[in-house]
């Protein structure tokens, strides 16, 4: 029989066994926990491991290497394209004054443009040169070229945005008249370019014409080679911008500081595009001087696009040129030398193919991820100022060449019509027919 010491001996070695036992269980338990806790885990950052490579699969390459969530939600801009169209010469005879009088004494000049309105209003920014005044009656042709101001009320309706105002008929009716041309152009809702009613407006922005159109920003600026023979009265030089400091005489010294002026300041302006509407070169001839191709180069070496010519009557050479600036740019510019007479009565004995005239259209393109603006496309449609006779109801009509032939209203027309499309192609020297 065990002694009270053995037998509390025994119990003692049985309740720490009993202990060791619980104290293993316990460390079991424990490791088996954090086992499965382990386990959760892996498979949680499994499933979001998966799922996160399947978000980044589905996002585009050069989205999956480390950039926000913000981030990826930026949509690059698309690109904004604009189309800017123009003629040459608007101009008024006392011919053009009895074509537009309507019995009751009123002027009417809207079927006169009728036939090509459409491509007119059609233009994103409607340019031209109007060679006439708006000064109140007495209306007349020339040499006063005093326009009723329904021409002005017509142009507008039809589309035309800018006027270009510097030209041989700027000061033909004086300062007055040219101040009274810019107040009718901005009552009818048309910009203008190059003359001005006072030395305080002439100093805004140098002179430059600025204009938003569909989001793209438009600089025009705008200088005439002559005044017909007259010269700026003293202390109204701020009135015409003049291509040529003699521009009364031999027209040999270029205007080379007014010109680079607006240039400059035309360019701080930050636009889009810079535009020069220039009236010069010769009457009567489509030759292009020397001097012409220097004030060119010097225009697109400093910033301008492109360069937009009248005076002459006649089409002229049109091109584009590839133009290192003086800022290291590379672009490709363009010239228009003369877009020869939109609106006028000159009879074809003045000149051969002073009837036919175009509708330039520049389209310029900004890359709506690098901001750039460049020239993308240039065409022209060509037109045809046909003369109906005195007795008509409407004289004189603008036509679109391929679709006045394609009407079949003027049969008597059609071989005049068709050789035109030919002549603006050689006088172009170009491939811009747009083939409308």
């Amino acid at each position: 029989m065990d002694t009270p010491e053995q037998k509390q001996s025994v119990e003692l070695l049985e309740a720490r066994r009993i202990r060791r036992l619980e104290q293993k269980r316990q460390r079991t338990f424990r490791r088996r926990t954090v086992l499965l806790i382990l386990f959760i885990i892996l498979i949680l950052s499994t499933i979001l491991i998966v799922r996160g490579c399947r978000r980044r699969s589905a996002l585009p390459p050069d989205a999956r290497h480390g950039r926000s969530d913000q981030e990826f939600s930026v949509q690059t801009e698309p690109d904004l394209v604009v189309n800017i169209a123009a003629v040459g010469d608007i101009m008024f005879s006392e011919e053009q004054r009895l074509d537009a009088l309507q019995p009751d004494g009123r002027y009417d000049f809207a079927e006169n443009f009728a036939a090509v309105s459409g491509l007119t209003v059609s233009a994103d920014l409607m340019l031209g040169n109007l060679e006439c005044n708006f000064c109140g009656e007495p209306y007349a042709g020339e040499p006063d070229c005093r326009a009723p101001e329904q021409l002005a009320d017509t142009l507008a309706a039809i589309g035309f945005d800018v006027l270009q105002t510097a030209n041989s008929r700027a000061i033909q009716n004086g300062i007055s008249g040219l101040q009274s041309t810019i107040r009718v152009l901005n009552a009818a809702g048309i910009g203008h370019v190059g003359t001005y009613e006072s030395a305080e407006d002439r100093a805004k922005n140098d002179g430059v014409y600025l204009c938003s159109v569909g989001g793209l920003q438009v600089a025009v600026i705008a200088f005439s080679k002559e005044l017909d023979g007259l010269s700026l009265p003293k202390d109204s030089e701020y009135a015409v911008n003049m291509l040529y400091r003699d521009y009364d005489t031999y027209f040999e010294k270029i205007n080379t500081d007014a010109l680079l002026s607006s240039v400059r300041t035309a360019k701080a302006l930050r636009p889009d595009v810079i535009l020069a509407m220039l009236h010069w070169g010769s009457k009567g001839t489509q030759e292009v001087s020397a001097s012409q191709r220097r004030i060119a180069q010097m225009l697109f070496e400093n910033g301008v696009d492109a360069i937009i010519g009248s005076h002459s009557h006649l089409v002229g050479e049109m091109k584009t040129v590839d133009v290192t600036t003086v800022d290291g740019e590379k672009k490709t510019c363009f010239v228009a030398y003369s877009l020869g007479d939109f609106y006028s009565s000159l009879p074809a004995s003045y000149a051969r193919g002073c009837r036919q005239s175009l509708i330039l259209n520049l389209q310029f393109t900004k890359n709506g991820e690098t901001g750039v603006t460049a020239l993308s496309a240039v065409s022209y449609t060509p037109l045809y100022l046909i003369d109906n006779g005195e007795d008509a109801a409407c004289r004189y009509e603008i036509l679109p060449i391929r679709s006045a032939v394609s009407s079949g209203r003027f049969p008597d027309w059609n071989d005049t019509l068709t050789a035109a499309i030919g002549d603006l192609r050689a006088s172009t020297a170009s491939d811009f027919d747009s083939g409308r």
